[in-house]
């Protein structure tokens, strides 16, 4: 009985594994793909927040200045100019 049970465990792997490979591969290939259409916005993120961390300030602020202060406060204005 032991010898059924290795043969199906075999089986399962032999299944099982190209299967959890091709999806570890296709996570990464859509999540590349999402990341090149959008830029490099993300890597840009990270960049900028360790060396806001190695600065000392809090992380995340100079890309917030760098990149979305400036939408805001477009929108800010043009909420006051109604």
């Amino acid at each position: 009985m032991s010898r059924v049970y290795f043969c199906l465990r075999l089986l399962a792997l032999a299944v099982g594994f190209p299967a959890i490979l091709l999806y570890i591969l296709g996570a990464t290939l859509a999540r590349s793909i999402t990341q090149f259409r959008s830029g490099l916005r993300t890597p840009l993120r990270v960049w900028m927040g360790v060396l806001d961390w190695a600065k000392g300030i809090p992380v995340g602020y100079s890309y917030w200045e760098h990149y979305e202060a400036a939408i805001m406060l477009d929108e800010i204005v043009v909420h006051h100019d109604e």
